[in-house]
């Protein structure tokens, strides 16, 4: 009897591990799907331009829609500051470092719009980084539903993916990780890149260095807009 309830406890106790073992694959597997759609998303959007933020002075922009029934088109655009560009890795972190420098701008010319985006890899990297992520994503939906890709192609099946296959969460949680290592190294590119109206201002790419809040202030003083504006005031009045 004592058999008996213990052959029933420990059967239990397999179906339960089991259960276990497959809500948490399950949960793994949507979690790791989703990222990967979130992924690959990124990439394709890489090889276009994307503005991630523009901001002009609230009072200026007041001040422009007021005058625009009035004021001929060639004269409001005179009238515009300066458009700083910031061009940014934001595989690298430099997200918050746009924040700042936007917030430098707008605190001391106010009248100068802020425009930041991504600075995209080389053509290169991007495709190798898109390809990384589909095999991943491949890799990881033949893992989750036990699908051995290698016997479809009449492959001896390597022993490291029979040994994933007997250990899917560990198996995607490597995939998941190394992958993402390989797709962040191949796009990050470093860059901070500031240009006023198209014209280079800064380069870390050609420094390797990014620019002190005071080195960024004072070089902005070449493109003062508030000078502009007195100028400008002066000839019409």
């Amino acid at each position: 009897m004592r058999e008996k309830n213990n052959i029933k406890i420990i059967n239990a106790m397999h179906e339960m591990n089991q259960m276990f073992t497959r809500n948490l694959l399950l949960s793994v597997s949507t979690v790791l799907l989703l990222t990967c759609f979130d992924l690959s998303r990124i990439y394709m959007n890489q090889t276009q331009t994307k503005t991630t933020s523009t901001s002009i002075n609230d009072d200026l922009s007041e001040a422009q829609s007021e005058e625009m029934s009035s004021v001929p088109p060639p004269k409001m655009k005179m009238q515009l500051g300066p458009i700083i560009k910031f061009r940014y890795c934001q595989g690298c972190g430099y997200q918050n470092l746009f924040k700042q420098f936007s917030e430098l701008v707008r605190t001391h010319y106010p009248n100068m719009a802020v425009v930041g985006e991504n600075y995209p890899p080389q053509p290169l990297k991007a495709f190798l980084a898109r390809l990384v992520s589909m095999i991943k994503m491949a890799l990881l939906v033949c893992l989750l539903f036990g699908q051995n890709p290698f016997t479809l192609l009449r492959i001896p099946t390597p022993r490291v993916y029979s040994w994933a296959l007997q250990n899917k969460m560990y198996a995607c949680l490597m995939i998941f990780f190394l992958s993402n290592s390989i797709e962040s190294y191949l796009i990050a590119t470093g860059a901070f890149e500031i240009t006023v109206d198209d014209v280079p201002l800064w380069s870390k790419i050609d420094t390797g260095r990014i620019p002190s809040s005071n080195e960024f202030v004072q070089m902005l003083q070449t493109f003062n807009p508030n000078k502009d504006m007195n100028d400008f005031t002066r000839l019409h009045s």
